[in-house]
C-alpha cells in the first residue's frame, strides 16, 4: 500500500509539472486593403444624360415610345412638363431629345436611344383606293 501511494504521489507530481502544450501560432494580421472613397458626385445616376448614356428604349414600346420615354421621366425625376423634343442621329444610332421642366423651374434634357425602335418601324399600309364611279354608257 505504501508502494502505491508514492507511485501516485509521484505520478502526481510528474503531470503537474510537465510544460503546458505550446499555444497555436498566431498567423499575422492581414493587412486591410485600403477602403476606395466614392463621391457622392459619382454616385448620381447618369442615365440619359448624353448620347453616352442614352437610355435604350425597346423596340416594342407601344406608341412609337412615347409612353415609355414619358413613364422614365416620371420614375426618374417625378412630375414634369415636356418643353421640347427632337430627332438627332450620331455614328449611326438614332435618339430622342426631351426637354422637360420640374416643378421647381429647373430644366433637364433626357436622350433616348431609339435605334432598335427606329429599325423597326414599317409604315401603315396604305389606305385603300376609293371606288371608281361607274362609266356611263355610250350615248349618254
Amino acid at each position: 500500500m505504501k508502494l502505491v501511494c508514492c507511485a501516485a504521489v509521484v505520478l502526481m507530481f510528474a503531470c503537474s509539472s510537465a510544460a503546458p502544450p505550446a499555444p497555436a501560432p498566431v498567423p499575422a494580421p492581414v493587412p486591410a486593403s485600403p477602403v476606395k472613397e466614392t463621391s457622392a458626385a459619382a454616385l448620381v445616376d447618369h442615365s440619359g444624360d448624353s448620347t453616352e448614356t442614352a437610355v435604350a428604349v425597346p423596340k416594342d414600346a407601344p406608341n412609337e415610345g412615347i409612353d415609355w420615354v414619358n413613364n422614365w421621366i416620371y420614375d426618374h425625376y417625378g412630375r414634369f412638363r415636356r418643353k421640347s423634343w427632337g430627332l438627332a442621329q450620331q455614328q449611326g444610332r438614332h435618339y430622342k431629345v426631351v426637354t422637360f421642366e420640374l416643378p421647381d423651374h429647373s430644366e433637364h434634357t433626357a436622350y433616348f436611344d431609339i435605334t432598335e425602335l427606329w429599325e423597326a418601324w414599317t409604315p401603315p399600309p396604305a389606305p385603300p383606293a376609293p371606288p371608281t364611279p361607274p362609266t356611263p354608257p355610250p350615248g349618254y
